[in-house]
C-alpha cells in the first residue's frame, strides 16, 4: 500500500510539473504484462506510444524499450561505427537514462555528449548550446562519462513506424553521478530527432528542438545498499560469483522473516580461494563448485548442502549484415576452444596467418549456422572472458577436454578444413582455472575482465575486450574499445545464465556429447547435474561429459554450500536457518524478493533431501558433538537456540521432506521442489541488496577501525578531565 501511494505521488508530481508531453503520458501510463507500462508519446505523433519492459523494483539489468507510431527513418540501420555518430540517417531515435523523473534537458542524462549550439543567420535565430552530461564534483565539462561507458542507445524507426532497444539500467552503484537508488528516482527518456531543416540526424539529438519532443517515463529502484536491520550479528558467507545474484535476493528476505531470521554478510570471489579460506578456517561458510580436499574437509568438519543448480553460458549480442538481432547460435567445443585461443587471425600476427579472418567467415561456423545473412565481423572477434581464477572455467575446459574434434585440435590438428590452433596455445594444458595468455600480440584485444559481474555488464553494453595504450607527453593514454550500436554488434561473452537473463541476452545453444545442441534452460540444467558424476562427499559433482542423454545442457553447475561443523554454536544456528529457508521458499522461481531468479533451476528432490541432511548434521556439529571453535561466552545471546516461536529443530523448521531418491541419487525422474505454501512468513516488504560486498572494503576497513580505537583510548582521559573540571566545550560540561 505504501509502495503504491509512493508511485502515485510521484506521478502526480510528474503531471503537475512536466512539459506537455510528458504531462500527458503520466496521466494514463498504463502496466502491461510482466510490468510493462505503455505511455502516449506525443511528442512523436498522434497516436505514437513508448513502452518500456519493466520501471519499478529495478536493479542493474537490462529493459527492453520500443515505439510504436513514430515517423520511419531514412535508413534501415544507422551508419555509425564506434563513437562515431550518423550524419546522413534522418529520423533517428535515442534512449537515455536520466537523473530524476522530470529531467530538465539531456545534461541529466548519462553520457550525453550535448549539442554545439547554432550561430543566428539572417534568416535564424541562435540556437543556445547544451552542455554535456553534468554531474557534482565535475572538473572536465566534457567528460560525460566518469563512470565507464555510456548505457544511451540509438536505433532507427522502421518503416512501420516501430523500433527498439535493449538498455542496461544503471543503479548509484554502477554511476555515482547518475545515482538512482530507492530514494532518488530516475527515468527512461526516449527522443525522437524530427528536428528541423538539415537538423534531423544522429549527432544532433541533444538539440533543444529534438528535446522538446522527448517521452519520460519514470522509473523506480531498489534499496542499493543493504536494507537489513544494521543491528545484530550477521553470518559471513563468501564464494561462487555464480551464485551473486540468488544470494542477493535470500539474503534481502531472510533477514526480516519472523522466525529464524538470519542476517547474510556475502563476499563474492573465487570458488578457489574460498576452498583455501574454508580449509584455513578464516570462513566457515563457502559457497564452491568443487569440493575441497579431501583431507582438508575432514579437518574442518565440512559438509556439504546444495544450494542451486545454474550453468555457465556463452552469451551473445550479434546483429547480422541486414542488422537484424540474431537470436540463434551454435556452437560446439571445438568452435569455443579457437574462440577462446585467439585463433582467428588478427592483423599480420604469424601464430593465426592462415587462419579465417573471423567466427563469421569460418566454414565450420557456418555449417552449424545455415540460412543467415552474417556480417563481415570484426578481425579476432575475440570473445569476453572471465580473469579471475574459476571453477567455471574448469568446468569450461574440461568439456572441451571431453571432446575428441577439439581436443586434437588444441594438440595442433588441423579441422577439416584447415584452420590450425593459434601456435601460442597449441598444446596447452587442459583444463585449467585461469584464461593463460599466451599470444603477445593479443595483449591490446584479448584480456579478459577481473569480476563476474563486470564482465558480464561489459557483454551488455556490447563493447569489445582489451585496451590501446599510447604514450603521449610521456604519459600513458588508455584507450578502449568503443560501444557497439544497434545494428552493428557482435560482442560474445561467457558468463553466468543468471547475468545472462538479467541483462536479457540471448545464449548459443551448446553440443553436448550425443551431438545435441541444447539451451540452458532450466530442464537442460536439470539433465545436466542428474547425468552427473558425484564426487567422493556424495553431494558436490559436474556433468558426466560420457552422458548420451540428449536432453543435458553440458555446463550445467551445481553450487554448494562447504560449511565447517567446527564453527560456534551461535553460527551453525545460523547455518540452519539460511538453509532452512533456501530449501523452502528460497526454491521458488520469481521477480520477488527471497525468490530464485532466473537463470537458476529449483533443486530437485533428492538434493533437497540433501540440503535437510546437511542442515542436520550442521545442527549436530563436528563429529557429533554440540560445541565447535567458538568459545560460547561470544555468543550475543545466553541461549543462542531457535527464538521462541520457532518450530523445534531450529530456524524456520526443517524444510519440508519430498519423496525421491536417497542422497546422492542422480534418478532423473525426482521432480524439483514446489515450495508454494511451505513458509507462512515468506510474505512481506520489497528489499535486495543488489551485488554483493567486495573482499577489499571490509578489509580496509579493519585499520581505521584500529585507528578510531587507538585514538578513543588516548582522548578517554582527556575528555573525562575536562568534564568533571568545567573546562573543555560546553557539551562537556556538568
Amino acid at each position: 500500500m505504501a509502495r503504491a501511494l509512493v508511485a502515485l505521488m510521484a506521478l502526480t508530481f510528474l503531471a503537475a510539473t512536466a512539459p506537455p508531453w510528458t504531462s500527458s503520458m503520466a496521466a494514463v501510463a498504463a502496466p502491461g504484462r510482466s510490468g510493462a507500462v505503455t505511455v502516449p508519446a506525443p511528442g512523436a505523433g498522434a497516436g505514437a506510444t513508448v513502452t518500456v519492459g519493466r520501471t519499478t523494483n529495478l536493479v542493474n539489468q537490462t529493459v527492453l524499450v520500443s515505439w510504436a507510431g513514430f515517423q520511419p527513418s531514412s535508413s534501415s540501420r544507422l551508419e555509425n561505427s564506434g563513437d562515431s555518430l550518423d550524419v546522413n540517417t534522418e529520423n533517428p531515435v535515442r534512449v537515455y537514462q536520466c537523473r530524476g523523473i522530470d529531467p530538465t534537458s539531456s545534461r541529466d542524462c548519462y553520457g550525453s555528449p550535448g549539442f554545439r549550439g547554432i550561430d543566428a543567420t539572417a534568416s535564424q535565430p541562435a540556437v543556445p548550446a547544451v552542455p554535456p552530461f553534468t554531474y557534482p564534483g565535475q572538473q572536465d565539462a566534457f567528460d560525460a562519462t566518469p563512470d565507464g561507458p555510456a548505457n544511451w542507445l540509438d536505433n532507427v524507426t522502421r518503416g512501420d513506424g516501430t523500433g527498439e532497444v535493449a538498455i542496461q539500467l544503471f543503479t548509484k552503484r554502477e554511476s555515482a553521478s547518475l545515482g538512482c537508488d530507492a530514494t532518488s528516482p530516475c527515468s527512461i527518456v526516449v527522443v525522437p530527432n524530427y528536428g528541423r531543416p538539415q537538423g534531423a540526424t544522429e549527432d544532433l539529438m541533444d538539440a533543444p528542438w529534438a528535446w522538446d519532443r522527448r517521452t519520460v517515463v519514470p522509473l523506480s529502484f531498489l534499496p542499493v545498499d543493504d536494507a537489513c536491520p544494521l543491528t545484530g550479528d550477521s553470518l559471513r558467507v563468501e564464494g561462487s560469483p555464480m551464485a551473486a545474484h540468488a544470494l542477493a535476493s535470500w539474503r534481502a528476505r531472510t533477514c526480516t522473516l519472523s522466525s529464524g531470521s538470519v542476517r547474510l554478510d556475502y563476499t563474492s570471489i573465487g570458488e578457489p580461494q574460498t576452498r583455501g579460506d574454508v580449509a584455513s578456517g578464516t570462513t566457515n561458510a563457502g559457497l564452491v563448485i568443487d569440493p575441497l580436499d579431501a583431507d582438508a574437509a575432514a579437518e574442518r568438519g565440512v559438509v556439504y548442502a546444495p544450494l542451486s543448480v545454474t550453468g555457465l553460458v556463452v552469451a551473445f549480442q550479434i546483429d547480422d549484415a541486414d542488422g537484424k538481432p540474431v537470436s540463434d547460435l551454435r556452437l560446439n567445443p571445438r568452435l569455443v576452444a579457437k574462440l577462446i585461443t585467439g585463433s582467428y587471425r588478427s592483423g599480420g600476427n604469424a601464430a593465426v596467418i592462415d587462419n579465417p579472418v573471423n567466427l563469421f567467415r569460418d566454414p565450420e561456423f557456418l555449417d552449424l549456422n545455415p540460412g543467415v545473412h552474417w556480417p563481415g565481423g570484426a578481425p579476432g572477434n575475440h570473445p569476453l572472458l572471465l580473469g579471475d581464477l574459476s571453477d567455471t572455467t574448469l568446468a569450461l575446459t574440461r568439456w572441451i577436454e571431453g571432446d575428441k574434434d577439439a581436443r586434437s585440435f588444441i594438440a595442433g590438428q588441423p579441422d577439416p578444413w584447415g584452420m590450425t590452433v593459434n601456435a601460442n596455445y597449441k598444446q596447452v594444458p587442459l583444463p585449467f582455472a585461469s584464461f593463460p595468455l599466451l599470444d603477445p600480440l593479443l595483449s591490446q584485444t584479448f584480456e579478459p575482465i577481473q569480476d563476474l559481474d563486470t564482465l558480464s555488464r561489459q557483454v551488455s553494453l556490447a563493447r569489445f575486450p582489451g585496451a590501446l595504450v599510447t604514450v603521449e607527453n610521456g604519459v600513458n593514454i588508455v584507450t578502449k574499445p568503443p560501444r557497439q550500436n544497434p545494428g552493428r554488434r557482435e560482442v560474445i561473452g561467457i558468463i553466468d545464465a543468471a547475468s545472462a537473463a538479467r541483462f536479457q541476452l540471448s545464449t548459443a545453444a551448446l553440443e553436448n556429447t550425443s551431438g545435441a545442441f541444447v539451451k540452458p534452460t532450466n530442464a537442460a540444467l536439470l539433465a545436466g547435474i542428474a547425468h552427473s558424476k558425484v564426487n567422493a562427499d556424495g553431494v558436490t559433482r559436474s556433468v558426466d561429459l560420457t552422458s548420451k542423454d540428449p536432453r543435458v545442457y553440458p555446463l550445467s553447475l551445481l553450487i554448494s554450500a562447504a560449511l565447517s561443523t567446527r564453527a560456534s554454536k551461535f553460527e551453525r544456528q545460523q547455518m540452519a536457518d539460511f538453509l532452512s529457508y533456501v530449501a523452502s521458499a528460497g526454491q521458488k522461481p520469481g521477480e520477488r524478493v527471497g525468490q530464485l531468479p532466473d537463470g537458476h533451476a529449483p533443486l530437485p528432490a533428492a538434493l533437497v533431501t540433501q540440503l535437510d541432511t546437511a542442515r542436520t548434521a550442521v545442527l549436530a556439529g563436528f563429529d557429533g558433538g554440540d560445541q565447535g571453535d567458538g568459545d560460547p561466552t561470544d555468543d550475543p545471546t545466553d541461549d543462542p537456540t531457535s527464538p521462541p516461536d520457532a518450530p523445534s529443530g531450529g530456524g524456520a523448521g526443517p524444510p519440508p521432506t519430498s519423496a525421491g531418491s536417497a542422497p546422492g541419487s542422480t534418478d532423473p525422474s525426482t521432480g524439483p521442489l514446489d515450495p508454494q505454501g511451505s513458509n507462512p512468513t515468506v510474505a512481506g516488504p520489497t528489499m535486495v541488496t543488489v551485488g554483493s560486498q567486495p573482499a577489499g572494503g571490509r578489509l580496509l576497513a579493519l585499520p581505521l577501525l584500529a585507528l578510531l580505537a587507538a585514538a578513543a583510548i588516548l582522548m578517554g582521559p582527556g575528555f573525562l578531565w575536562m568534564s568533571r573540571t568545567g573546562r573543555g566545550p560546553a557539551w562537556l560540561r556538568r
